[in-house]
C-alpha cells in the first residue's frame, strides 16, 4: 500500500516521516512531494492509496489536489493536515469527500490512528472488489463447464450463491429465487454435488477463504468476515475440518512462514 505526503514545509514532512510508525501501518511505500505539481507528477506514475496533504502550498492548493484525485484516482483516500481551522476550508474538504480534516500540530499517535482508518477503508474496498471478481470468475467457469445450462434451477442457484457468498443465504429464499421448492432444490444439490445446499455454501466459503488467506494483505479476521463467517472460532473449526489445518497454519505455510494476523 502506498501513501503520498504533500507539504511544502520540509521540516513538517520529516516530522511525519520520523514520528509515524509506518511498520505498524504496513505502508510499503511512503512518498513525498512539496507542491501540487510534484504531487501530480508522482501520481501520474505511481498509484497512491492514501493522500495526506497540507492546504496552502506553492501554486495550487491542497484542495485543488483533492479535486485532481477525485477526477483521476477516485479510490484514493484523502486526508487534510493543516494549520488552518477556517470553517470554509473544512466545508470544502467535506464537499470533496475528504476522509479527515486534521489540524496542526497533531500528536503522531492521533495521526497514526487517522491513517490506520484510511488504510482500512482502502483494504475493505479492495476486498469487496476481489469478491466481485471471484464471483464473476465462478460464473464464467460455470458457464464454460455446463455449456449454457446455468438457466436451470440448479445452475441459477449456484450462480446466485457464488455472487453472494458474504450475504446470509437461506435455502428457502434461494429456492424461491429459482422458482422451485426448498425440498426440490435440496435434492438437486444432493444429486449433483453430494452435499446439502447449506453444506455447499459452507464449502464454497471455506474454499474462498483459502484463496484469500494466500494474500499477505489480508488478516485471518478480515478473511473470515469477507466470506460471511463472522465468528472467529467457528470459522477456525470449519476451516480446519476442510483443509486439515487451522487458518493460521495454512496462512503461515502459504506465506513461507510469515503471518499477517
Amino acid at each position: 500500500m502506498t501513501i503520498l505526503i504533500v507539504d511544502d514545509e520540509q521540516l513538517a514532512v520529516q516530522g511525519i516521516l520520523d514520528g509515524v510508525d509506518w511498520e505498524e501501518l504496513k505502508f510499503q511505500k511512503v512518498l513525498t512531494a512539496g507542491s501540487y505539481q510534484e504531487a501530480v507528477g508522482v501520481m501520474s506514475s505511481t498509484y497512491v492509496d492514501v493522500l495526506l496533504s497540507d492546504i496552502e502550498m506553492p501554486g495550487e492548493s491542497g484542495l485543488r489536489l483533492i479535486e485532481y484525485v477525485n477526477a483521476h484516482s477516485p479510490n484514493t483516500e484523502c486526508v487534510i493536515l493543516t494549520c488552518h481551522d477556517e470553517f470554509d476550508y473544512a466545508r470544502q474538504a467535506v464537499g470533496l469527500h475528504c476522509m479527515e480534516y486534521a489540524l496542526k500540530p497533531i500528536r503522531y499517535q492521533r495521526l497514526t490512528e487517522i491513517l490506520m482508518r484510511a488504510r482500512d477503508k482502502v483494504a475493505q474496498r479492495r476486498q469487496s472488489e476481489q469478491l466481485r471478481q471471484y464471483g464473476a470468475q465462478y460464473i464464467e467457469s460455470l458457464a464454460k463447464d455446463k455449456r449454457g445450462e446455468t438457466a436451470d434451477a440448479l445452475m441459477s442457484a449456484v450462480a446466485y450463491i457464488d455472487q453472494n457468498l458474504t450475504e446470509e443465504l437461506s435455502v428457502r429464499d434461494l429456492a424461491a429465487s429459482c422458482y422451485v421448492s426448498a425440498d426440490h432444490l435440496t435434492r438437486l444439490f444432493k444429486k449433483k454435488f453430494g452435499l446439502s445446499v447449506s453444506e455447499y455454501i459452507q464449502e464454497k466459503r471455506i474454499r474462498l477463504a483459502g484463496e484469500l488467506l494466500r494474500k499477505e494483505s489480508m488478516t485471518i479476521s478480515m478473511v473470515a468476515n469477507s466470506v460471511g463467517i463472522g465468528n472467529y472460532s467457528y470459522f477456525t473449526e470449519q476451516f480446519k475440518k476442510y483443509f486439515g489445518v487451522t487458518p493460521r497454519e495454512y496462512q503461515k505455510q502459504a506465506h513461507g512462514g510469515k503471518m499477517s494476523d
